[in-house]
């Protein structure tokens, strides 16, 4: 086990995190110092790095996230994470519904033990290396530490999660309309697979925000979203946070 593992596994770091979760919950997440964010494993905006000129890399932006939010949630729908991973987003998301008392649902999927076999085309494709891009890639996760941190800030109740791989738990939420869509799940079939399910499900007006678009390691990301995207209205637009690009479409 490595050093970082070791230390996000400490019996101190959970102690501290258990300890500072009852101030941090009557803490507006938006203003979290960056340190509550590294203790607790989430991200927040004060823990964002601003790249040295504007690029569409890096991990998802909760800036971003939070500005999309406060437009999209006043809309009909609930909301829709694809790409849980650690909760690292989930987490913060479901602070911003509690503390602004919006009373909507995120649905989380995940496959909790990372990418599968279907990651071949994305190999195929090439892009920037990443140490995630293989089989298993993104599998230091698990349902339950997700569900754990949910719990650690009292917001388990704001949350379903969906504990395997796309194809076989977007159907659950067939019946679900969203306002708001955060598709972090980087390979093309994924991509593919959650666009496909969402686009229909939509509200007029509603956001979905695409991490990987233009992410150097994730061509797999542009394929799909060209693909679903010729012949639509809709057309991408970018959000910009700490010199990082991320973009996303409204629903026409």
């Amino acid at each position: 086990m490595s050093l970082a593992s070791t230390i996000r596994n400490s019996s101190a770091l959970r102690v501290l995190q258990n300890a500072t979760a009852p101030l941090l919950r009557r803490m507006p997440v938006e203003s979290w110092p960056w340190a509550a964010g590294k203790v607790q494993l989430v991200r927040v905006p004060k823990s964002i790095r601003t790249l040295p000129e504007e690029a569409p890399v890096g991990p998802a932006n909760t800036s971003i996230i939070f500005d999309l939010l406060a437009q999209a949630v006043k809309l009909d729908g609930d909301l829709a994470e694809c790409g849980v991973w650690e909760g690292a987003t989930l987490v913060p998301t479901a602070l911003y519904l509690r503390q602004h008392r919006i009373g909507k649902r995120i649905h989380g999927f995940d496959s909790f033990v990372g990418f599968d076999a279907s990651i071949a085309k994305d190999l195929e494709l090439g892009g920037a290396e990443d140490p995630t891009k293989r089989v298993g890639g993104f599998s230091n996760t698990s349902l339950a530490l997700v569900q754990s941190k949910l719990r650690r800030f009292g917001v388990q109740d704001v949350v379903t999660l969906y504990d395997g791989f796309f194809k076989e738990t977007l159907p659950r939420a067939a019946d679900q309309t969203f306002c708001f869509v955060h598709l972090d799940c980087d390979i093309y079939e994924s991509y593919k697979t959650t666009l496909e399910f969402f686009y229909p499900r939509m509200v007029r007006g509603g956001v979905i925000l695409l991490d990987e678009y233009d992410d150097p390691p994730w061509p797999g990301c542009n394929l799909a979203v060209d693909e679903f995207l010729a012949g639509k209205p809709e057309t991408l637009r970018v959000a910009r946070s700490h010199n990082q690009l991320k973009y996303y479409l409204v629903k026409a």
